[in-house]
């Protein structure tokens, strides 16, 4: 097991190490290491700065809020229509075309309509409840049809049934399925909140916005913007560990 943990770190430096290397050699072969593609470096300078400004944190804190607002309500749907689907078959081929054509829509199709329809401030909340409702809609429905049908049958010859067959044998299932599901779907609601932002270009305080302010400041300078979106992966690294551990600590627990 220590083995096992001791190579999953050294897997993760070693592949840190590669994109350091890879990001330095493009810096490199373009000779230009502010216009077009700072250094790790410069970036990692400017983000130390960025960090040590309220402004940054206001936009941190802004976007992380519309995205949850978004996450929350496309969980709260996805578990409903989800233990509908996953228990009724009927409803599952119903609900079908509907999730196929949000996984498929473009998104920047739907970015442009959502402005027209609620304007650029509740246009990125739409898009993230609308990207991640699939996702975690699915990992509901799974969790429920994956279920061993012998398992099942036994409950019910056990006498469970209702809410005691939900609790004991399709909860469980439900959450592991779960787990893999928003781990899938929380980078990408909040890589989608922050590109609604740019494209929207009327967010208030979001990291998006802070982007496109700073590309509006001076296009010439990408350290910024570089600098942002090293800000942006950090924090989306941060929960996918913690989402990591906690999965880990319910498949435990089961």
């Amino acid at each position: 097991m220590r083995k096992s943990t001791s190579n999953k770190y050294i897997e993760l430096i070693t592949g840190i190490a590669l994109v350091l290397v890879i990001w330095i050699a493009i810096a490199l072969a373009m000779d230009e290491t502010t216009m077009i593609f700072p250094d790790p470096w410069k970036t990692m300078a400017e983000t130390i700065r960025l960090l040590g400004k309220p402004y940054t944190w206001s936009c941190i804190g802004n976007t992380f809020l519309r995205m949850i607002i978004g996450f929350c309500i496309a969980f709260g749907c996805a578990i409903v229509l989800g233990l509908l689907a996953g228990n009724i078959p009927f409803l599952r081929g119903v609900f079908k075309p509907m999730i196929e054509v949000l996984k498929s829509i473009p998104t920047a199709a739907l970015v442009f309509m959502f402005l027209v329809l609620v304007g650029a401030r509740k246009a990125p909340i739409l898009l993230v409840i609308l990207i991640s409702f699939p996702i975690l809609y699915e990992a509901v429905v799974g969790g429920i049809t994956n279920i061993d049908r012998s398992i099942m049958m036994a409950a019910r010859v056990d006498g469970a049934k209702g809410l005691r067959l939900f609790t004991r044998i399709q909860l469980p299932s439900i959450a592991s399925y779960l787990s893999v599901g928003i781990a899938s779907s929380f980078g990408l609601s909040f890589k989608i909140e922050i590109m609604a932002e740019i494209l929207t270009g009327d967010t208030k305080n979001g990291l998006g916005s802070a982007i496109l302010a700073a590309q509006r400041n001076d296009p010439s300078n990408m350290v910024p913007i570089f600098a942002y979106s090293l800000i942006a992966i950090v924090f989306v690294a941060i929960v996918s560990i913690i989402t990591h551990f906690a999965k880990k600590s319910l498949l435990a627990h089961q």
